[in-house]
């Protein structure tokens, strides 16, 4: 089963030569943000969407289930300034598949958003390594 005692790393590294990543309206439908490494220590959405990236720079958002048999699911959006990149969405259920989508960028746009590395099945999420580079026109 997979929503056992699920948890995520998003490890978001700014790759953009200039241009601070920022995360908003970080979102848990089931589940909690944390510290990193501390997962008895929760931090809220409002924490999660102060952070920022500077450039080349990487950024850990941290989420894991609430109690154990209950799934872990929630999205965040990146942006650069005031235009909005992308949206990063996860869903670890208490049984199935886990899935983890980069909505609304365009390819061939602007900005590139590359996401690899998570365990798609048996077990949590685990550690997403999420890459935003900057197209250079």
């Amino acid at each position: 089963m997979s929503g056992i005692n699920s948890s995520v790393v998003i490890n978001v590294n700014n790759t953009m030569m200039g241009g601070f990543l920022e995360f908003k309206n970080a979102e848990l439908k089931q589940g909690k943000f944390h510290e990193d490494g501390k997962k008895d220590v929760e931090i809220s959405a409002a924490d999660v969407n102060k952070k920022v990236a500077p450039p080349h720079t990487a950024i850990d958002i941290c989420a894991s289930s609430s109690s154990t048999g209950k799934g872990l699911e929630g999205s965040i959006e990146l942006y650069d300034r005031e235009t909005k990149i992308c949206r990063l969405s996860w869903n670890d259920p208490a049984s199935g598949d886990n899935d983890f989508q980069v909505h609304g960028f365009e390819l061939g746009g602007r900005y590139l958003v590359l996401a690899e590395g998570w365990n798609r099945s048996g077990g949590s999420l685990g550690r997403v390594n999420v890459k935003v580079m900057k197209n250079g026109f």
